[in-house]
């Protein structure tokens, strides 16, 4: 088995002093160690623990567990390197890693509480997972063509730059939940096969996800996006799922046709949480002035109000209260944001009570035949027909003061229905109307 090649590089002025603080924030003196020495207690299963290492050139295979605690690892350099056990770099500085070729984790990577300065990852692969929790990247954040077979973990993980993820492959869960970017947060051309989490997440500029592939779930709840977020060029897969709850943003980029049906509250039936989310979207829209998107996050938002809504047998005021809301504000108006829903609606109304008076004709006063004859009456089916259009027409539009002595009995009840039926639709029609008109 080959063993990591060792060179030795006189100390930079410009490394992080060998003067740092141990856990408890105390002034410490760290012993200043080369690359050789601290192999050597790697070798041994050791720890290597408050020193200033400098010199760290990982070539080949590396068939023993890396551990280091509080260490200022000066430009180590990974060239072609195959961890074959862990590598463990908590609370630790690391100046300008470099990664000059493909680099293989088999097991797990450890950067909890660390410091990463001027970082570029380069074709890293990592086979189990990555825990970063609490680590603090400045000068450079960035992660190239890198492979994540396992989860990773960014739990609380400060970003002092923008950080950028480009052409990367994340199996399991990415977990970025309470993460600080002092600049923006890139996701550029990546795959995101498990969930990506970006809840509590809070970026001062932009946050774009340009070109990569989510399939399951891309979760922004309580996220703090301060600037843009756009989400107009992510491909979405068969299984891909959104969810905005109590974000705090008001410039959200995302096609209501890349959100129809793919919200996971909605999904799981908590129309609360569904309600609350379309009103950000709807909010966003605003601010954008993305009008017809508005519109669309407003009716949501009323649907999932509705069905919000108990309803129950033993009241069942509420059932018809229900029906009466589903049939005349949301078919019949879509909630005043949908003119034509309500010319659909007329004409389903029109069309169904004419069926019911042309085959009950002779219940109705007619006075003239529409198609006059030789032996023509009002129940030929032409006649019956045109009777039955034009009287429900009439009742349609004329209301309540177009109906006395059109019918007799019982079919002056279905009369009175189609009279109020139009009369609401006529309202519906002028409010959804003049919406579109003003806005």
């Amino acid at each position: 088995m080959v063993e990591p090649e060792l060179l030795h590089t006189p100390p930079d002025e410009t490394a992080p002093s060998a003067e740092g603080n141990d856990a408890h924030g105390e002034a410490t003196k760290r012993v200043e160690m080369s690359g050789e020495e601290a192999m050597a207690l790697l070798r041994e299963g050791k720890v290597v623990t408050n020193a200033r290492v400098g010199g760290l050139k990982f070539v080949g295979a590396v068939p023993f567990a890396v551990s280091f605690r509080g260490c200022v690892l000066v430009k180590p350099e990974f060239r072609g390197a195959t961890f074959a056990e862990s590598v463990s770099i908590v609370a630790c500085t690391i100046d300008r890693a470099q990664f000059n070729r493909k680099t293989t984790f088999a097991k797990n990577v450890t950067l909890d509480g660390s410091v990463l300065q001027k970082t570029a990852l380069r074709d890293v692969t990592v086979l189990g997972e990555l825990f970063a929790a609490h680590a603090e990247f400045k000068g450079k954040a960035s992660f190239q063509g890198c492979e994540f077979a396992g989860a990773v973990h960014f739990w609380e993980a400060q970003f002092h730059t923008w950080a950028s993820f480009q052409n990367c492959t994340f199996r399991g869960e990415a977990d970025f939940r309470s993460v600080h970017a002092a600049d923006g947060f890139v996701v550029e051309k990546c795959q995101f096969l498990g969930d990506f989490l970006f809840r509590g997440a809070n970026v001062e500029k932009k946050f774009s996800a340009d070109g990569s592939r989510f399939e399951k779930l891309l979760d922004l709840s309580k996220a703090k996006l301060r600037d843009f977020a756009y989400l107009e060029s992510i491909v979405a897969g068969p299984g891909q799922t959104f969810a905005f709850l109590n974000a705090v943003t008001e410039r959200v980029r995302v096609h209501p046709a890349q959100v129809e049906g793919r919200l996971l509250s909605e999904r799981e039936g908590r129309h609360d949480d569904a309600m609350q989310e379309y009103g950000l979207l709807k909010k966003c829209y605003g601010q954008l002035h993305r009008f017809d998107a508005e519109d669309w996050a407003f009716y949501r938002f009323k649907v999932a109000q509705r069905r919000a809504t108990g309803t129950s047998w033993r009241r069942p005021w509420t059932k018809w209260r229900w029906l009466a809301e589903w049939l005349f504000l949301d078919v019949g108006c879509g909630y005043g944001t949908n003119p034509l829903r309500a010319v659909r609606m007329a004409a389903v109304i029109v069309f169904g009570f004419a069926l019911i008076y042309g085959t009950n004709v002779e219940k109705f006063y007619t006075d003239k035949l529409p198609f006059p004859g030789e032996g023509a009456s009002k129940t030929d089916y032409d006649n019956a027909a045109m009777i039955g259009l034009t009287t429900s027409v009439s009742v349609f539009t004329s209301g309540m003061g177009g109906i006395r002595e059109l019918a007799q009995g019982w079919m002056n009840v279905p009369v009175m229905v189609e009279s109020v039926m139009g009369t609401l639709l006529f309202g519906l029609f002028i409010v959804a109307f003049s919406r579109k008109v003003i806005r």
